[in-house]
């Protein structure tokens, strides 16, 4: 070995060549770790930019992440019993500001072609400015999805996002409540929870 290279029709010292195939070799392992997906998510392998961490969340039935800063309050009894709502309550994620995501099962199925009303029946709870259901996917399973506001008896306005999806014979339905101010950053951690949802 004479101590060069042929790079590209000019000669360049062999150390300086050998350096620049690492680094075209790096290059390409970052750029293929950066375009596939995350298959699964567990507790500290998922970071934001801001280098927060999310932390992995098992139900019954699915799993998904808790996002950064939120609490899982699902076995504190008395959080569980503050929502308001029907069913069994499988998750319970409680933001900083207060706000909280939660999803449980419906008392009875609901078939597929009364998710709708199922949603808009909340307006006999007080719901207001309710928007027309559309169509959602959660990890591949179709449902529905309303945005509407609730005037509690005390406290300010809330803006909830309600879906509803049919899976394993259950009818899931997944909620954020918060206060109107705080919608569209809590509406950030629900997306993440809805991206990281898996069914089991």
């Amino acid at each position: 070995m004479d101590g060069s290279a042929i790079l590209d029709g000019v000669t360049v010292p062999a150390a300086f060549a050998r350096a620049l195939t690492a680094c075209a070799g790096a290059s390409a392992l970052l750029l293929s770790a950066c375009g596939s997906p995350i298959a699964t998510v567990t507790p500290s392998s998922s970071t934001s930019p801001s280098g927060a961490v999310s932390r992995a969340f098992t139900g019954t039935g699915f799993s998904t992440v808790i996002p950064s800063g939120w609490e899982d309050e699902t076995s504190n009894q008395s959080a569980v019993a503050s929502v308001s709502g029907s069913g069994t309550v499988l998750m319970l994620l409680i933001a900083p500001d207060g706000g909280h995501i939660d999803v449980r099962t419906a008392p009875q199925p609901v078939p597929d072609d009364q998710l709708a009303q199922y949603l808009e029946s909340v307006s006999q709870s007080g719901a207001t400015d309710l928007s027309t259901a559309v169509p959602i996917d959660i990890d591949g399973v179709s449902g529905v999805v309303i945005t509407y506001n609730l005037a509690p008896s005390t406290g300010v306005v809330a803006k909830d996002e309600d879906m509803v999806v049919n899976q394993g014979g259950n009818t899931y339905d997944i909620v954020l409540n918060t206060a109107s101010a705080t919608f569209t950053q809590d509406v950030a951690a629900l997306q993440a929870v809805l991206d990281g949802w898996k069914w089991s």
